[in-house]
């Protein structure tokens, strides 16, 4: 009889502002952008003149060319996660431009890092810098008939990846006072046990599978009222993946959604099941 060993990991990737949740420490609770030390609004400030940026750096055809080709919508939405030090300069092994849907072209998108200029830091009370996570997530019309990339200026998405989520998704059982990694950790708990009672563990002696390792790697979405939505699964057998896919597929409606900005929205998430296949 052979026998399946469970290995689960829940991918979720998330950054928090703490001088932001916390501004009685600071005299200075975001960064300043190049050009906007006069602002009144100098968080609004920084979206625009990054979004306008990373517009302009998109417009080359180093990115535009991929872009037109495999972009299925014609918008595409970019999120950023900067890590800036205490002088303002952009750590960029802590960083990241993306487009998630466009997973290929990762490595590229982070050249743009390059073209950001440094900022002035966040500061304490004790006008000390301060190093801060700076997130975002814009939008971008793909206008072929003008052969170029627009920034859509005011884009609320209604769909968030998890390295720029404010608030995670809660699942059921789990504690809605935690922090985000707690969350997450709880969250990946629950799912595991869920996979682990309710997948069909018999199926691989039925489809003769060989002793060893077999991956399945699932991507569904938790929708803005916390129901699961679009569940894809990929693996070695069709079988596993349909069954993959009823699994995930119980995963009860969420206590609450994720939040972007206070609204609630859309987030995709990542799920490989590992099986180690044993007589």
């Amino acid at each position: 009889m052979k026998l399946f060993t469970f290995l689960l990991a829940l991918f979720a990737f998330v950054n928090l502002s703490w001088s932001q949740k916390h501004p009685e420490f600071y005299k200075r609770q975001f960064v300043i952008f190049e050009g906007c030390s006069d602002a009144n609004d100098k968080e609004k400030c920084y979206d625009i003149k990054l979004q306008e940026l990373i517009g302009k750096q998109l417009n080359n055809s180093l990115f535009k060319d991929s872009i037109f080709i495999k972009a299925k919508k014609d918008t595409i939405t970019v999120s950023t996660s900067i890590l800036y030090d205490e002088k303002g300069a952009i750590v960029k092994e802590y960083s990241h431009i993306s487009n998630y849907a466009l997973e290929t072209e990762e490595n590229k998108f982070n050249l743009i890092l390059d073209s950001i200029a440094k900022v002035k830091p966040v500061l304490d009370t004790y006008n000390n810098g301060v190093a801060s996570t700076v997130t975002n997530l814009f939008g971008y019309f793909l206008d072929k008939s003008k052969d170029s990339i627009v920034p859509i200026l005011g884009f609320e998405p209604t769909e968030v990846p998890f390295a720029i989520i404010e608030k995670v998704p809660v699942y059921k059982g789990c504690n809605e006072n935690l922090g985000n990694k707690e969350l997450v950790s709880c969250m990946n708990g629950k799912v595991g046990e869920l996979i682990s009672k309710k997948f069909n563990a018999k199926l691989a002696s039925k489809l003769g599978l060989p002793n060893g390792v077999v991956r399945i790697f699932i991507n569904f979405k938790i929708d803005k009222d916390g129901k699961v939505i679009d569940i894809r699964a990929r693996g070695p057998h069709k079988k596993l993946e349909e069954e993959a896919i009823r699994v995930i597929s119980k995963i009860p409606k969420l206590k609450s959604p994720g939040f972007y900005r206070k609204k609630p929205v859309t987030m995709p998430f990542s799920i490989p099941i590992v099986f180690r296949i044993t007589d």
